[in-house]
């Protein structure tokens, strides 16, 4: 049985001085960082689309994450208010959902499962 190998892979290793701007380059394409250099250097799309979702920064992530919590304390708030009359019944059944829309949004950002 023949097995096949793989041809070693060709690194590369930025200079010191661009290495944070390489990787936020990468970063912001949402490719990997193969298909960012093969369309870097090559000028074509990669061969087939990227499986890796655009990740954000960690202060990107922090935020949302903070607003999520926010959304849910603001929940939990409006669910301690006392309805009275129709209006109010009303304005607070759309705030929930515009709480829940909030938080699917803020969820599919950070990249999570309901």
């Amino acid at each position: 049985m023949t097995e096949k190998s793989r041809e070693a892979p060709i690194s590369y290793r930025p200079p010191e001085a661009l290495r944070e701007e390489f990787r936020a380059r990468v970063e912001q394409s949402g490719l990997s960082v193969n298909a960012f250099i093969t369309q870097s250097v090559f000028g074509s799309a990669p061969p087939r689309p990227s499986r890796r979702s655009p990740r954000h920064s960690l202060l990107d992530q922090q935020v949302l994450a903070r607003l999520l919590g926010e959304a849910a304390r603001l929940r939990s708030s409006l669910e301690t208010l006392p309805v009275e009359g129709e209006r109010q019944a009303l304005l607070h059944e759309e705030a929930a959902v515009a709480l829940q829309d909030i938080r699917t949004l803020l969820m599919q950002a950070l990249g999570r499962e309901r």
